[in-house]
């Protein structure tokens, strides 16, 4: 993929362009490609004289038929000579234009236009290389199908023609050749049109997204659109688990209809939910690794070492932060001793804190103005219910003395009943030799369960879809609208962007819609969601994705066990030295970043609009050192395959496990004097119905795409690596591209070696296990 054909080419002179169109992709894609009825157009050098017209075709000797070659192959190369009269030589080829032009446009003009994946070609033994990995249609303004606006430009989702030019791209101030930055603009005129920001008003104060007509995918401009292969992959989980919901549901209403009420599905103990496990995971698709680290969860989720491990090894290890001062709530509990002695191992908890061993994770903010949920409960369950939303907080230690692996725990936890002006309690452990069945121990396990349940709101609203969807979206907009493709930062960006888009447009309209809300059906807050989308995006922030930063601000930079920190750093290292060669490529001093129009304004528009309804979250509006713009596309990259593999890839072993992670509760909390019994644990708990479609949700998004790339490839597991997908082809890109995955491949050595013998291996953000972009 990564050069032209091996075979002898005996006829490449300077009087020959010998080109190479490469399609498709090797990537799964549906098993067919419609005919297209039409033909290829490839212009070298178009406009390179100065008496030519901008749009002239020279060297245009041979038109590509493409009708058969590309009717069932998802995978092609076309290997077509230019012989050039030596008259009407242009030299080096510095420019491609490609043009599809149709004769049948109906059958062109649909969702499998031409997917061109590279160009080479071979000149005066040179090989020059076009990277393109773009959708080509037909397009002229006579044809309604596709038509134009009244300003010439092309509708949504037509791409008339492509420029592209070779190597590892060029900064616009550098380019010295007219013909040249009158293609870019063209390049950059054609995207940015289809892609204007949605009216401010509209977005309110969250991340900003691009207007498309009605909100609807299909009409998003193709090149943002998923290949098929991925539409029927994330369609099909979709229907299954619709498919695997109905039997519950219809028979709830037929019960309700027919016999005064449904049955009450109620799980009767840990073991009878246990049992369920299986078979719900089995019936709703889920892999048997899944489901064997579920009930492995299932088996030591009640320990206080594990409900704290899974807060720095979990999907949501990235609200902790150390106690400097006790806050007035903290301090009020303290006063009324609800923090005993023993659960911080018998220390003054004054000490603890000016040793940095006690930590705080604070959600009653973030919850503020969210009501109940329950609305679709009777559509779920059959019964109308109220699932609470209860303010939680939680205060954590770290032992000196307790053996390594159970030294982090949780000392003591805040609820709030706010919805129903219900006064605050504190739970704390008991001790250690008090029964399982004692009131003492089940009040903390179910105050545990209640701050579980508040996490799952925000985890799923604020952690991953606001902070590894909704800001990444901003990124990628702002990329395509102001990045040209022959710009260095596009050919290095782009494949850790694509895709993103596409998926947050259908969230927006299948997934967390007012109309189409899915978490409705299962979490306690999920009624709420367009407000708690908002309470969360207040904390969103630059200063968040600069990695090293954001652990030594929160102090956590001594805590042990602490994987997510660790591999983040380590994935930090690694990125950061990548992008600082390949901006040395194309940077060579200060000067090239002030002066480079164009990335300053992919810079300002990530502010605003991007972040404009909070306030530019911390963006910067400019960038004017090398040093800087390493460290900001370094975030970007970071944030949208990293961050976002780490806290959306464990959703099935930890919050698919309804008593680990309930994701709703039905009972209110308990008041501070309360005899907490299993009967109330279980009673609190979701039903079946409830149970089954939290699995459908995260079997839905937590499962890799089809076709997702990875840092590090795994034949085995059928997972393709960076090289083939990336838009950075000269020799000296790939040779940094091959010397991070080298490092990559060191980490994923180091972290497997840290997994042995580990009850539950923490390996997600293993580089064989992380995507490049963010695409469910």
């Amino acid at each position: 993929m990564g050069s032209a054909p091996s075979r002898a080419v005996f006829a490449v002179s300077s009087d020959v362009y010998h080109v190479y169109l490469h399609t498709g992709c090797k990537l799964p894609q549906a098993n067919t490609i419609k005919k297209i009825d039409g033909t290829i157009k490839i212009t070298i050098n178009p406009g390179a004289n100065e008496d030519d017209d901008p749009e002239a075709t020279v060297c245009q000797s041979k038109i590509l038929k493409i009708k058969e070659k590309f009717s069932s192959h998802s995978e092609g190369t076309v290997d077509v000579e230019f012989w050039v009269p030596k008259e009407e030589r242009v030299g080096e080829p510095k420019l491609l234009k490609i043009e599809l032009d149709g004769g049948s446009c109906s059958c062109i003009c649909t969702k499998d236009p031409l997917y061109i994946r590279e160009v080479t070609v071979m000149w005066d033994n040179k090989t020059y290389r076009f990277p393109i990995h773009n959708y080509l249609s037909p397009y002229t303004p006579s044809r309604s199908c596709c038509g134009s606006k009244e300003d010439g430009t092309p509708q949504q989702g037509c791409v008339p023609y492509l420029y592209a030019t070779p190597g590892h791209g060029t900064l616009k101030h550098n380019e010295t050749e007219d013909f040249i930055l009158r293609a870019r603009e063209k390049d950059h005129n054609i995207t940015h049109s289809m892609m204007p920001w949605e009216n401010a008003d509209k977005v309110g104060p969250i991340p900003s997204w691009i207007d498309v007509k009605g909100g609807e995918y299909e009409n998003l401009p193709r090149f943002l659109q998923f290949r098929d292969a991925w539409l029927d992959a994330f369609e099909g989980a979709r229907d299954a688990g619709e498919d695997k919901m109905k039997c519950p549901v219809i028979l709830n209403k037929v019960c309700s209809c027919c016999c005064g009420g449904p049955p009450q599905r109620n799980f009767k103990s840990f073991t009878d939910y246990a049992d369920s496990f299986t078979k719900m995971g089995e019936s709703v698709g889920w892999n048997k690794k899944d489901i064997q680290d579920g009930l492995k969860v299932g088996q030591i989720f009640h320990h206080d070492a594990e409900f704290a491990r899974q807060i720095i090894q979990g999907p949501n290890s990235t609200r902790l932060r150390r106690v400097e001062n006790l806050s007035d709530t903290w301090q009020e509990a303290i006063d009324k001793d609800m923090l005993p002695t023993y659960a911080i191992d018998g220390e003054d908890l004054n000490a603890v804190i000016k040793d940095g061993r006690l930590f705080e994770i604070l959600y009653s903010e973030i919850l503020n103005d969210i009501g109940h949920g329950g609305e679709k409960s009777k559509f779920i369950t059959g019964t109308t219910q109220t699932w609470y939303v209860v303010q939680a907080d939680c205060l954590l230690f770290q032992s000196n003395t307790r053996p390594k692996d159970e030294s982090f725990v949780p000392v003591l936890i805040r609820l709030e009943n706010k919805n129903d002006g219900e006064k605050q309690t504190w739970w704390h452990p008991a001790e250690n030799d008090t029964s399982m069945t004692d009131p003492k121990y089940l009040s903390w396990l179910l105050a545990k369960m209640y701050f579980r349940c508040a996490d799952w709101g925000i985890y799923s609203i604020g952690t991953h879809y606001a902070r590894a969807h909704a800001m990444n979206e901003v990124f990628a907009s702002s990329m395509y609208r102001n990045l040209p493709s022959a710009h260095p930062l596009l050919r290095l960006l782009q494949p850790h962007f694509q895709g993103i888009i596409g998926i947050n447009m259908q969230a927006r309209k299948v997934l967390i819609s007012p109309t189409e809300n899915a978490f409705a059906n299962f979490m306690s807050s999920g009624d709420d969601l367009p407000q708690l989308l908002v309470n969360c995006c207040k904390e969103l922030d630059y200063e968040h994705l600069v990695i090293p930063k954001d652990f030594e601000s929160r102090g956590l930079k001594d805590l042990p066990n602490f994987f997510f920190r660790d591999d983040s750093e380590d994935l930090w290292m690694i990125l950061l030295d990548y992008v600082k060669n390949m901006v040395d490529l194309s940077y060579l001093s200060e000067d090239d970043v002030s002066k480079d129009t164009e990335l300053q304004k992919f810079v300002e528009e990530i502010r605003g609009p991007g972040f404009e309804g909070f306030g530019g979250a911390g963006f910067p509006e400019s960038i004017e050192t090398k040093e800087k713009l390493v460290e900001y596309l370094t975030a970007l990259i970071f944030n949208v395959s990293c961050f976002h593999t780490g806290v959306n890839f464990q959703t099935n072993k930890y919050l698919g496990h309804l008593v680990n992670a309930p994701p709703s509760l039905r009972l209110p909390p308990p008041e501070q004097d309360d005899v907490i019994t299993m009967e109330r644990i279980m009673n609190s708990l979701p039903q079946y119905e409830v149970a089954l479609a939290t699995m459908v949700i995260i079997g839905v998004l937590s499962n890799f795409s089809p076709i997702e790339r990875f840092y590090v490839e795994t034949k085995a597991e059928n997972r393709q690596g960076y090289l083939g997908e990336n838009l950075a082809v000269s020799l000296e890109q790939e040779g940094h591209i091959k010397d991070m995955v080298k490092e990559m491949e060191k980490l994923r050595d180091k972290i497997a070696d840290r997994n042995k013998g580990k009850y539950l291996a923490y390996d997600v953000l293993s580089p064989n296990n992380i995507p490049i972009t963010t695409q469910t």
